[in-house]
């Protein structure tokens, strides 16, 4: 056994341990550093120098009131190994965790450190991230059933409005049933824009022209005592976005900012093109690597605890008082930002205000073209629809509507009720209205099989959710007509009118 082969000289031994990345420190029983390497002395942010010789009470006052220190004394009195993850705090506030072995040796105690933040910091985005997709899901399954309750009280609401003389007595109730619905159908978008199931119209914009057109309506927002300061990069990349929804980002993130500065205060607004290259993507979670264009809100406010950080994006979670807020604000922010592909980073401090930061990839060329319909002439017209819905309360109500425009209206619960209907109707059918998600066979495969009965009929889907076979990620399939729910009496009648008139321009062209 004392070849040179297996011998190791101690010197060779000691720059081994030298080299290792893994922090070694031995201290004695004074507690006195008798060796350490570069890593140890990087995890204590001190030179080797500053440490050889001296007491850790010297090296680092309080540190023998530390759980640590505990261990430490306990395995040299025991000799049983410990270990623990303890997260350190520098002086200048930097927390970073760190896995520590501790074992007894012939001189001492010997300490083995691992730099852990890193990995705990992606174990807890993880978390984050499987946490907020579950209550994701349970929010758009939610929204779904409303839109459905909204469609009848929205549509037999506005009809029955409609109906009354502007003096009857009940036109009062039926307009506070109609506005709790608006302010009920408004939630559901919120909760669809958290749960990342709304439907986007993308294209490719310029962030800082969506800013300019927006900051008079942001100041109001603000009012006086509170300054807004803008400075946008220029020439900024272009980002792949609906322009509306990052305008709902904006306004969510000024208002919480406005709530979070009662006294006054100063509102900054920042973009500027930020590369990541693959090490910068992996610290954070499910960010990739590449050109991003960062929007970057910033306040003077009162700042969050770890605690309400670690929350603020849940739906229904406000610091608010009652009454004073949904808890939905910057749950759709982040709903829209992740469904929108970017991502959403938040760093605050009590006293010291918050500040978001937002990525979005950026884009090259128009991966999207905008594409604006016609505004309809008029809304009503005597073609044939074929109504295909499988909620009868809904279903009841969208023929209501189409037969006081004129349509003639056939009615099917089912698809195959509507196979059988499309069959044997001897008249041309002009429209096909159906539901996305129902039973056994879904609206797309449903219009694919009766558009080879009837290919001059034109199809207009409808849903209230958006994992259904026309919408890919939120993003609808190009070329197809839809109508989002909750329905109502005026969005109905003008998309329709809208896919019949392409229809009779299409064939005419």
């Amino acid at each position: 056994m004392n070849t040179a082969a297996t011998a190791l000289h101690s010197q060779d031994l000691l720059r081994i341990l030298a080299a290792m990345r893994e922090g070694l420190q031995v201290v004695d029983r004074e507690w006195r550093y008798v060796f350490l390497n570069e890593a140890a002395a990087l995890h204590g942010r001190r030179t080797r120098e500053e440490l050889l010789g001296r007491t850790m009470m010297e090296c680092y006052p309080g540190i023998d009131e530390t759980p640590v220190f505990a261990l430490m004394r306990r395995c040299l009195e025991s000799g049983v190994p410990a270990f623990l993850v303890n997260e350190f705090t520098y002086p200048d506030g930097e927390k970073r965790a760190f896995e520590l072995r501790i074992e007894a040796c012939d001189l001492g105690v010997m300490v083995l450190s691992i730099d852990v933040t890193e990995g705990r910091r992606l174990e807890e985005q993880l978390r984050h991230a499987q946490r907020m997709d579950a209550i994701g899901r349970l929010a758009g399954s939610v929204a779904h059933d409303f839109n459905n309750l909204l469609s009848v009280i929205l549509s037999y609401s506005t009809m029955t409005l409609e109906d009354l003389r502007p003096t009857d007595p009940l036109r009062g109730d039926i307009e506070a049933i109609k506005l709790a619905g608006e302010r009920a159908a408004e939630l559901t978008q919120q909760l669809l824009a958290f749960s990342r199931r709304q439907i986007l119209a993308p294209k490719v914009v310029d962030l800082n022209e969506i800013l300019q057109v927006s900051e008079r309506m942001l100041a109001r927002l603000l009012g006086e005592n509170i300054e807004l300061s803008a400075r946008l990069a220029r020439n900024l990349s272009r980002i792949n976005v609906d322009p509306g929804q990052i305008d709902q980002v904006l306004m969510n993130l000024v208002v919480n900012a406005r709530d979070a500065m009662p006294t006054g205060g100063k509102l900054s607004i920042e973009t500027r093109d930020i590369l990541f290259d693959e090490a910068a993507a992996a610290s954070h979670f499910g960010m990739k690597k590449g050109l991003h264009v960062q929007l970057s809100v910033s306040d003077t406010g009162i700042g969050m605890d770890e605690a309400t950080k670690s929350r603020i994006f849940e739906p229904f979670f406000t610091t608010k008082d009652s009454g004073k807020g949904t808890g939905l604000g910057l749950s759709t922010v982040f709903g829209i930002v992740q469904q929108s592909g970017g991502s959403i980073w938040v760093d605050s401090e009590i006293g010291k205000g918050t500040r978001f930061r937002i990525y979005f990839p950026a884009v090259s060329e128009a991966a999207f073209a905008a594409r604006e319909s016609p505004i309809p002439e008029r809304l009503d017209g005597n073609e044939t629809i074929l109504l295909v819905e499988d909620q009868a309360e809904v279903r009841r109500v969208s023929c209501e509507i189409l037969r006081r425009l004129g349509y003639r209206v056939l009615e099917a619960a089912n698809p195959g009720e509507a196979v059988l209907e499309c069959e044997r109707y001897p008249g041309a059918i002009d429209l096909l209205l159906t539901d996305v998600v129902m039973p056994r066979m879904n609206g797309r495969e449903l219009a694919e099989r009766l558009v080879k009965l009837r290919p001059s009929m034109a199809v207009l889907f409808m849903s209230g959710y958006t994992e259904d076979a026309i919408v890919h990620h939120g993003i609808l399939d190009s070329g197809i007509a839809y109508l989002q729910k909750p329905i109502v009496p005026a969005a109905l009648a003008r998309r329709v009118r809208e896919v019949l008139d392409a229809a009779v321009a299409t064939l005419e062209a």
